[in-house]
């Protein structure tokens, strides 16, 4: 499963560079460059990858059990507010 997801990754990223879809930031500036990225590319793909896939869910149900104890959080409970005045809010942590 390794190679299969390190020859998928590996296409889909090069066709984003060969697109312009990809920016590089800071140290990995340089790699902007065709030739710098073709020997990143390579030094990516001579390495053994590490995968760690989960067992499947039981069905469409558990995954949205699973997705709904993320996706329905609040950044603030309630009960943690203190106060609310003149546009700040107070709360504990």
């Amino acid at each position: 499963m390794s190679k299969v997801f390190r020859g998928k990754f590996m296409a889909l990223l090069k066709n984003a560079f060969e697109k312009g879809k990809l920016t590089f930031c800071g140290k990995a500036k340089i790699y902007a460059f065709k030739h710098d990225f073709k020997r990143l590319s390579d030094t990516l793909c001579g390495k053994n990858w590490v995968v760690y896939a989960r067992p499947p869910f039981g069905g469409p149900k558990q995954v949205l059990d699973y997705l709904g104890r993320y996706t329905h959080r609040v950044a603030i409970a309630n009960h943690r507010i203190v106060n609310v005045a003149n546009g700040k809010v107070t709360f504990t942590p």
